[in-house]
């Protein structure tokens, strides 16, 4: 089948376009005809769909208004074309080729697996279950309350952060000017009145002059290492060390342990519930770790599981994840209830986040304060102290 973009008049005499499935031209025609729409231009369709993009926004409104379609009875043929009317034209295209490949017998996730950058793969298997059990308006609600508890958490992260990180670039800009402009310009004024410099004062003048220098290394060092453990050129044994190198670390680490945790466990309870099975959930939900090394592990816990390992052994093998983690996993596997044990989980973890976030934060803060009053206070010394030396010399004199 290929995809023609078409221009026609609907019965309103309202001039529309779209894209549809079809074998043809005159399949397209006819099929545009079907729809009580008179076609004006039919031509081959160039766009490359799968790559099609939406907002994370977007994709929530339309899985809550497919789900209360669903709900109240809605064929699911109807639910897409009605809310392709109200779609941006990208994803409108989008809809009415999932309901052209409905139409031909194709069940919805395998229509929707052709347009991953829209919907990946937590998504479609969780419609794939939900098709298997015939449970979609169900299934439609708990993805809509998943993706909109991510945009949550999305959204308190980068606010919890956005102040510490305006406090860490105004302070390292201050210092950068003081130490930059104010510093030699203000001791220019001593040198040329023959006025020797204390120690601290002339060790702040050769920091000045080099500062610039170590901000631009730190920065080239950070930027090149990143981009060399995302190349090609890094082996994986050396980006396993540096992705649990930094789960390694004082306190951020731990923090960054428990949200992908909970956020895996989020997926976890999401896909159990629709029915899905456990390896195949635990293959899926691997990819909602960020961290290359957590994926690894949870790959282990894969094969373990696959082997007949039960789901709480293959974890507590691990010495990365949170024993807490392990302990009410433990629990949950002995009652066979995944699903509701998973829910658990993510909320216990949840709340840890939002402790040790805030711990984080409130130690991050004072140490930014701190840090730059410590440079300001030096510098300010630096300055006073050759003018004391120079008021001393006028009474001596």
């Amino acid at each position: 089948m290929a995809t023609y973009k078409y221009q026609a008049f609907d019965k309103a005499e309202k001039k529309v376009s779209g894209i549809i499935s079809a074998s043809d031209t005159i399949e397209a025609r006819n099929i545009l005809i079907s729809r009580e729409l008179n076609p004006l231009k039919i031509v081959p369709g160039k766009e490359n769909k799968s790559k099609t993009k939406i907002s994370q926004k977007e994709l929530s409104i339309f899985t809550k208004q497919l789900s209360a379609l669903l709900s109240a009875g809605t064929p699911l043929e109807t639910s897409l074309m009605l809310l392709s009317q109200q779609a941006k034209s990208k994803f409108t295209n989008v809809l009415l080729e999932i309901n052209d490949d409905i139409t031909e017998g194709k069940g919805l996730s395998e229509s929707m697996k052709k347009f991953p950058q829209i919907f990946d793969d937590i998504y479609t298997s969780t419609i794939f279950a939900g098709e298997s059990s015939a449970s979609l308006p169900e299934v439609f609600n708990d993805l809509a309350s998943y993706l909109d508890k991510e945009a949550k958490v999305r959204s308190e992260v980068v606010g919890a952060l956005v102040y510490p990180a305006i406090l860490f670039f105004v302070s390292l800009a201050v210092i950068y000017a003081l130490l930059t402009f104010v510093l030699p310009q203000v001791i220019e004024q001593f040198v040329t009145s023959n006025v020797a410099l204390p120690s601290l004062t002339l060790i702040l003048l050769n920091f000045s002059n080099i500062f610039p220098y170590i901000v631009g290394s730190v920065l080239f060092i950070s930027l090149g290492m990143y981009f060399y453990l995302n190349s090609p050129l890094s082996s994986e044994t050396i980006k396993l060390q540096a992705s649990k190198y930094l789960l390694k670390m004082p306190l951020f680490g731990e923090v960054l342990i428990y949200d992908q945790t909970a956020r895996f466990c989020s997926s976890m309870r999401l896909m159990t519930k629709a029915g899905l099975n456990t390896i195949d959930s635990l293959r899926i939900a691997k990819d909602t770790f960020r961290n290359r090394y957590l994926r690894s592990e949870v790959d282990i816990v894969v094969n373990k599981v696959t082997s007949g390992t039960s789901l709480s052994q293959a974890f507590s093998k691990s010495t990365i994840f949170p024993n807490v983690f392990q302990q009410l996993l433990s629990s949950g596997d002995i009652g066979s209830q995944i699903s509701l044990m998973f829910e658990k989980i993510k909320d216990f973890l949840d709340q840890e986040v939002q402790t040790r976030r805030n711990v984080l934060l409130t130690l991050l803060q004072p140490i930014v304060i701190l840090t730059m009053g410590v440079f300001v206070m030096l510098i300010v010394l630096a300055i006073m102290l050759p003018l004391l030396q120079m008021n001393n010399l006028i009474f001596t004199l």
